[in-house]
């Protein structure tokens, strides 16, 4: 995701020289390589809590058990 917010914003930064008389084009470019690049962070946060998620989960287990075994 990120790579293509990388070429967005190139294509963006090519585009804008023909943009001189609607510099709001270019405005609206930009915005949107931030808005990609915004999708990409959601995307790495929920990954890493997906992570955290399933390392307290196989831990929660593990606990269980140990306590099956005292019980």
């Amino acid at each position: 995701i990120v790579a293509v917010a990388l070429v967005w914003f190139a294509v963006t930064i090519i585009n804008a020289p023909g943009q001189r008389d609607d510099p709001g084009v270019t405005a609206i470019m930009g915005g949107v390589g931030v808005s990609i690049l915004g999708v990409a962070l959601i995307v790495y946060v929920l990954r890493m809590l997906l992570a955290q998620a399933i390392a307290r989960d196989v831990e929660a287990a593990s606990m269980q058990a140990e306590l099956d075994e005292v019980i």
